[in-house]
């Protein structure tokens, strides 16, 4: 039906209704099922939404290859004359600024950088759509980018389309996935166990595909909202009406949530355009009568058309008033189908309205601009008198005194440290408390009266070892210091070959990481834990998954794709441990290692040793710094099926534990009875600590370690530090802020602790 174009312009209504709420819980639920459940949620929703059964999304290369080699070869010419246009036209996009000297001494440009990893989906629930890997692979190999996933649907038969196939051949996608939908954005965006996450995504799609765009945006960068198409072509009536009418169909022809809208100035034309189209097609299109082509344009720009047809006289001559549109098509012989297949511009543009803030896909989206700025000495001096009323201005003194400092002291400029390794500067390190010289020099105390509430070491020294010589150490330990290890096997009823040993429990952990983990792995940590995990984690590149410890079935869930899972038992600060069965069923239902941390097993007496026979991806880890007093000695070992003691045998620095501190180990071995006794000791006065604690007012959890978990007021830790007494708290963002982890140490030391809780005032509920 023509209808007079309304003075409001084109509205909401011009775009066929999507329910969007609707569409987003829908794709929100599908998105938490991929999270969670990774390869096997993207097999169950594949076997759901298109019908078949993947057991392995990912194509081998030898498909793509054979995919190619018998394709169409008047479609691989094709493909390849398209691929080459849309590479002439994407490297008159590459990057290039000149630096900008603002001032003698001072430049300041902007350098490019292509994204690592980027997760292209080309839709092919309607038909298959090689020309969309041509328009999201070439951009992305030009610009650089060393890894390109491709997920397309299966068919029927469980394979990707072999034209899509030979497109990827082509186009240089080094991955490809059979996997279609939300799971394709959902996979590409969390990761699974077989694809690893990528740095962002791209693609058009249906609204379902462009919800879960929108959704994962935050986990990933997406490129835009790409989907259903659309197109406006205004018209004076000088171009053939059955060209008008092929343009609208070929639009609405994408999908039935596809619209075409004409806008003519010419009413008579308008008819004859409507009555070419087909009747199937009617439904998804528009047409409008304008009284001049500038209310047209106007109202065209309301809209935001992911395609723009002028289809007029001089129509080059009104680009300069079209302000909202993704690609614009000028003339009679410019149809929008040109675009999606031959010019080389990308057919990759925003839709719904999108174009008044997205920009259509073009080499700059698969990379990103470093700014860098470079100062001599005089481009300093030059910029100081505007440094420094604005610093003042805004109470920033530090950064006033950043810029004073260098032009008052001469500094070797040439001292430069090489940048680190993607991500490592970007890392939360292990925090420690102020060293014991530092406190002591604050409080104003000897340092021997500083006593360390905050490191969870033991209040006694071991027995002295007769076996300590300064005989040999010129010489390196043997490396498989078989004294210690036999002693370790006598303690634990283990087989020699399943110790690992190393430079304290911390090493072990590292070189588990360093054996195991892998940029972009999933790891999963219960949290509140100790901040060594997430350290690791970070340093290895691996994609941390953190979950509430307390949330059992959610850990389990997770486990199905982790990694490595990282555990503590008793957990680290919270003394808690764990519920019995759990390490079993996470190992059982994870494909990857899991590390339980038993530190503080002396003290709790529960452990997973028993537990190695029957998990192979088991590791237990201890050390013999708590119980055993040796925390200076450095010494720790890995419990572990034989499977996983090569694999660190691999990576295990030689010699890293000394001559004298495995000789301490082995005497501490030998005095295990003496070291039961003490421990036994430690429990009761943790009991008393605890009790006494809490009459001052103070909350104390239960515990199964040699430290506590005890209430902090503002302020208690800086007066307890005064007093010589340190004790070890959380930073604000942490989950335990107002809490203090608390040693249990000796009788006497634990007393003067209890007098800096009673001087607080007894102000110690949470």
């Amino acid at each position: 039906m023509i209808q007079q174009l309304p003075t409001s312009g084109l509205t909401s209504t011009d775009r066929p209704s999507t329910a969007q709420a609707r569409i987003e819980a829908e794709t929100r639920q599908l998105l938490d099922q991929v999270r969670a459940g990774g390869d096997a949620a993207v097999r169950d929703l594949t076997l759901r939404f298109d019908g078949v059964e993947v057991q392995k999304s990912q194509v081998e290369p030898a498909e793509i290859d054979e995919a190619l080699r018998i394709a169409d070869p008047t479609l691989v010419e094709a493909l390849q004359q398209a691929a080459a246009n849309i590479r002439r036209v994407g490297s008159a996009q590459l990057f290039s600024e000149e630096e900008v000297l603002v001032r003698p001494g001072v430049r300041v440009w902007r350098v490019s950088r292509p994204l690592r990893r980027v997760g292209v989906y080309v839709p092919g629930g309607r038909a298959p759509y090689p020309s969309s890997v041509l328009m999201l692979c070439v951009p992305a190999t030009l610009a650089g980018c060393s890894e390109v996933v491709l997920c397309s649907p299966p068919g029927q038969d469980g394979h990707v389309d072999r034209n899509i196939l030979a497109a990827a051949a082509i186009a240089g996608a080094t991955e490809v996935h059979a996997i279609g939908g939300v799971q394709a954005i959902g996979a590409m965006a969390y990761g699974t166990e077989t694809l690893a996450r990528v740095d962002k995504v791209f693609g058009p799609g249906n609204s379902h595909v462009t919800a879960a765009k929108r959704l994962v945006f935050g986990e990933v960068a997406v490129d835009m909202p790409a989907g259903p198409s659309e197109v406006v072509v205004i018209s004076d009536g000088s171009v053939a009406a059955a060209w008008l009418a092929a343009d609208l169909e070929a639009q609405a022809e994408h999908a039935p949530d596809a619209v075409g809208i004409l806008i003519s100035t010419d009413r008579e034309h308008a008819e004859q355009v409507a009555s070419l189209v087909t009747q199937r097609m009617a439904p998804q299109l528009r047409f409008y009568i304008a009284t001049t082509l500038e209310e047209a344009l106007a109202a065209a720009n309301q809209f935001g058309p992911e395609h723009l047809i002028l289809a007029c006289r001089d129509a080059e001559a009104h680009l300069g008033a079209v302000t909202n549109a993704g690609s614009v098509f000028l003339g009679p012989f410019s149809p929008a189908a040109a675009g999606d297949y031959a010019t080389g511009a990308n057919h990759v543009i925003p839709t719904g309205g999108a174009v008044r803030s997205f920009s259509p896909l073009g080499l700059d989206a698969f990379g990103r601009t470093l700014q860098v700025q470079s100062l001599s000495a005089g481009g300093l001096s030059e910029l100081s008198s505007l440094v420094e009323p604005m610093a003042r201005a805004e109470g920033f003194h530090h950064h006033l005194r950043s810029v004073r400092i260098r032009l008052s002291e001469k500094v070797d400029a040439s001292a430069s440290c090489p940048r680190p390794r993607a991500g490592v500067a970007q890392m939360h390190p292990y925090l420690w408390e102020a060293s014991s010289a530092e406190v002591a020099a604050r409080a104003g105390i000897p340092e021997g009266d500083v006593v360390r509430f905050d490191t969870n070491t033991c209040p006694w020294t071991v027995a002295e070892a007769d076996c300590l010589t300064l005989q040999g150490v010129n010489e390196y330990p043997d490396s498989n210091y078989p004294a210690l290890v036999s002693a370790l096997a006598n303690y634990l009823d283990q087989p020699s070959a399943a110790i690992t040993l190393g430079a304290g429990a911390d090493e072990l952990l590292s070189l588990i990481s360093m054996a195991f983990v892998g940029p972009n792995d999933p790891v999963v940590i219960p949290v509140p834990t100790y901040s060594m995990f997430s350290a690791l984690t970070e340093a290895a590149g691996g994609h941390q998954i953190s979950v509430a410890g307390g949330d059992e079935e959610k850990l389990l869930q997770v486990a199905s794709r982790a990694r490595l899972i990282w555990l503590c038992n008793p957990n680290n600060p919270t003394g808690e441990l764990l519920r019995e069965g759990l390490v079993q069923r996470l190992a059982t239902s994870s494909p990857g290692i899991v590390v339980v941390d038993e530190a503080y097993f002396e003290f709790s007496g529960r452990s997973s040793v028993r537990l190695i026979d029957e998990l192979p991806n088991l590791v237990v880890v201890r050390t013999l710094s708590k119980a055993f007093g040796l925390a200076g000695a450095r010494v720790g070992y890995a419990v572990s099926g034989p499977a996983i003691a090569q694999i660190l045998a691999l990576v295990r620095p030689p010699a890293s534990i000394s001559g004298q501190s495995a000789a301490l180990a082995v005497s501490a071995l030998e005095h295990t009875q003496d070291m039961k006794a003490r421990v036994a000791g430690l429990l009761r006065e943790r009991e008393l600590l605890a009790d006494e604690i809490t009459k001052r007012g103070f909350d104390s959890r239960s515990s199964s370690t040699n430290f506590l978990l005890v209430s902090c007021p503002n302020g208690l830790a800086e007066q307890l530090a005064a007093r010589g007494l340190v004790v070890r708290s959380f930073p604000v963002d942490s989950s335990l802020h107002g809490w203090m982890r608390v040693t249990v140490r000796s009788k006497e030391e634990n007393g003067r602790l209890l007098e800096g809780l009673s001087d607080f005032g007894g102000r110690g509920g949470n």
